[in-house]
């Protein structure tokens, strides 16, 4: 269990870069069309190829999770299971969006690790990483994604799907699908329960319907909220964070607005109880009034979402009152530091973390 974990969470890694590049050229290609003065056919194409490039994100997770598993021989046949799960290619079957990409690296990944141990003439050793295994997993992944991952995961695919578009319209569950999501962002802060709503997100992303752009709205303030409300509520009520924390709060609050939750990490080690029961409360109040609305953006991290918003105003507003939340719950639960305590940690309580996107 715990490598397939890894493997899903090295597969979110790799695919978050085309992610980056597709969001932020669709959110700017969609603005300059929408001037009208900069509405040329060169920016139409430069927006069309970047929605080409979201169709290949389950083919490059599917491929990094086989990679994770199998190592290099993996790849290729990680890629095509992926690939098939977003473009089943026979007729009358439905793609399986990323359970299908799941299941495309998971089996390549496998396959390759067990053809490994299959023993061949000495003097094939030396092609069968790069030519037997390969080819042999790559047919068998074809033959399993085109066909029975098609019909069944690919019909229960529509089905998850569909039902999620039903509830998206409905303010009254929208909001608590919202809201869960973003919350899910905000307990570990970029850890593997975050990182399950946001392959949920990346798995609507491109529905015909606009869900995949409402949900992403929706987990902003999950990866917003807590470290702007550590570094705020470390600034106004000192006397309940430590120095160090105080010393951090510019950076934190400068990594939320650019959308990197990790630098709540020190805040929560310290008081991990006060600090993301606060950040959840708060996470899943914006993420509520984002979905509840109805707010979408084709942006990605952090403000660089504003300005491709359907309304920034409320966009704004759910960060703000989801911060606000947040803030008050933390100087509100939180109790007095001990200076003395602190001052014969010393040094030992300085921080060491990184920082990853």
């Amino acid at each position: 269990m715990k490598k397939f974990q890894q493997a899903l969470m090295t597969g979110v890694s790799y695919m978050l870069p085309l992610i980056v590049f597709s969001g932020m050229t669709i959110a700017l290609t969609g603005m300059l069309s929408q001037s009208g003065t900069l509405d040329t056919p060169a920016v139409a194409t430069l927006n069309g190829f970047a929605w080409t490039m979201i169709n290949l994100i389950p083919a490059i997770f599917a491929a990094y999770m086989a990679y994770s598993i199998g190592d290099k021989a993996a790849l290729i046949p990680g890629f095509i299971g992926g690939y098939i799960a977003a473009h089943p290619p026979v007729e009358n079957t439905s793609a399986s969006g990323f359970l299908g990409a799941i299941m495309a690296g998971f089996l390549a990944g496998y396959a390759v690790l067990y053809l490994r141990k299959v023993k061949v003439p000495d003097f094939l050793d030396s092609i069968r990483k790069t030519l037997f295994i390969p080819v042999l997993t790559g047919w068998g992944i074809y033959l399993i994604m085109a066909y029975p991952v098609a019909l069944v995961v690919g019909a229960l695919n529509d089905l998850i799907i569909s039902n999620l578009i039903t509830l998206s319209e409905a303010p009254q569950y929208a909001f608590l699908l919202g809201g869960i999501l973003s919350a899910m962002c905000a307990f570990d802060m970029g850890g593997p329960i975050g990182k399950i709503a946001i392959t949920f997100v990346f798995a609507v992303w491109n529905d015909p319907s606009g869900l995949g752009f409402v949900v992403n709205a929706a987990v902003f303030p999950g990866i917003m909220v807590p470290a702007l409300s550590v570094g705020i509520a470390s600034l106004i009520a000192r006397e309940k964070y430590t120095e160090d924390e105080i010393r951090l709060a510019p950076a934190s609050i400068l990594s939320g607005l650019v959308g990197i939750t990790e630098s709540t990490l020190p805040y929560a080690f310290r008081d991990p109880i006060r600090i993301i029961g606060a950040n959840m409360i708060g996470a899943f109040v914006g993420g509520a009034i984002m979905m509840g609305l109805g707010i979408s953006t084709a942006g990605v991290s952090g403000v660089f979402g504003m300005p491709m918003a359907s309304n920034i105003g409320l966009f704004i507003l759910a960060i703000l009152v989801g911060t606000a939340i947040s803030v008050s719950l933390q100087i509100a639960v939180k109790k007095p530091v001990d200076r003395t305590v602190q001052a014969e940690e010393g040094d030992d309580a300085d921080f060491d973390f990184e920082i990853t996107m």
